[in-house]
């Protein structure tokens, strides 16, 4: 999932009305435009967060991929503006109750840039109509407004984005699966599980954002990843790792591929949920992929990516190492 920042001015009223957002595909120059062209990135299900006049005033989900479509008949905009060809995504808009004004704000986005979200070094918004939106910064406006909200109702659609923007940020295995991973590995199966290379498609759960779909982490598979790698960490054996009351070495598992990610294959054909694509990783590795410098990364990366390429291949997941870095950087 990602989240993405629209400045929809003088639109944003026709674009709300009509469930969708839409740009032309050139400049009036006929030359691309970095906020047309992040446009054609927007996947279904992914947030949008909308704003007009300097303030947020909705969030939205993504109901469709970016698909090629004409200029729209806009009541509050001049259209020879753009050209009539250009992209749309259809979604879901949630209004705010109290938008949310950019400009109190704009202190905070100085402090705390990011050159790939929709803010620049002085905190006012990038003069393009889509871009990329940081998590952190997607965070932070949704607690923001929150606080200034008087519906329960805008504040319970806030608070269900927030959790599975938050969710998805960490993309690992919450409270409840740790625990059920721990208690199958107290009781582990007497045969040591090996890879399949069985492809099956991506099982799906929802979310808590108006039933949005995201992928399921089975903690089975997890378990058994553990399991067929003795307990032991798979970029360096003899890590120190501390036993486990039951006397096995505690590691944790790793999807190597993000399972965030799993629209960048056919999830309907392959799983990311797979024990060919979990390494079992000590705390100290474990750790150093979500939170180390990318230099420090690499030698783990590299030798966990030849480790695993031919058995990732054979469950339909063909990706080559620079494309595998691209989501650790």
């Amino acid at each position: 999932m990602s989240v993405f920042f629209v400045f929809q001015g003088t639109t944003y009223d026709d674009e709300r009305k009509g469930g969708f957002v839409w740009s032309p595909q050139l400049n009036k120059r006929g030359g691309k435009n970095r906020g047309f062209t992040n446009m054609t990135y927007i996947k279904k299900e992914d947030f949008i967060v909308h704003s007009a006049n300097q303030m947020i005033k909705s969030i939205s989900i993504a109901q469709t991929d970016c698909y090629e479509a004409d200029r729209p008949d806009y009541t509050t905009a001049e259209e020879n503006l753009w050209d009539k060809q250009g992209y749309m995504v259809n979604t879901l808009y949630k209004d705010l109750d109290q938008p949310l004004k950019l400009s109190n704000h704009r202190e905070w986005l100085i402090e705390n840039y990011r050159p790939n979200s929709a803010f620049l070094k002085d905190g006012r918004g990038k003069q393009q109509y889509m871009c990329l939106l940081d998590e952190d910064h997607a965070i932070y406006f949704l607690e923001e407004a929150i606080k200034i909200q008087n519906s329960e109702e805008a504040v319970r659609v806030l608070k269900r984005a927030l959790q599975d923007i938050i969710g998805e940020k960490e993309s690992e295995y919450d409270v409840v699966e740790k625990q059920v991973i721990d208690n199958l590995v107290d009781n582990e199966a007497d045969v040591v599980p090996e890879w399949t290379g069985e492809q099956r498609a991506q099982e799906m759960t929802t979310a808590s954002f108006e039933e949005r779909q995201k992928p399921k982490r089975n903690p089975k598979v997890a378990a058994a990843a553990l399991q067929r790698a003795g307990y032991q960490c798979e970029f360096n054996p003899n890590d120190r790792i501390f036993l486990r009351k039951n006397n096995k070495g505690y590691t944790e598992p790793h999807h190597l591929i993000p399972i965030s990610q799993y629209r960048d294959f056919d999830y309907t054909k392959y799983s990311l949920d797979v024990m060919e694509n979990i390494v079992s990783l000590c705390s100290h590795c474990h750790n150093l992929l979500h939170y180390g410098k990318m230099e420090d990364k690499i030698p783990l990366l590299k030798k966990l990516y030849e480790d695993r390429q031919a058995a990732l291949a054979q469950v339909g997941l063909e990706i080559s190492f620079e494309e595998l870095k691209a989501y650790y950087e």
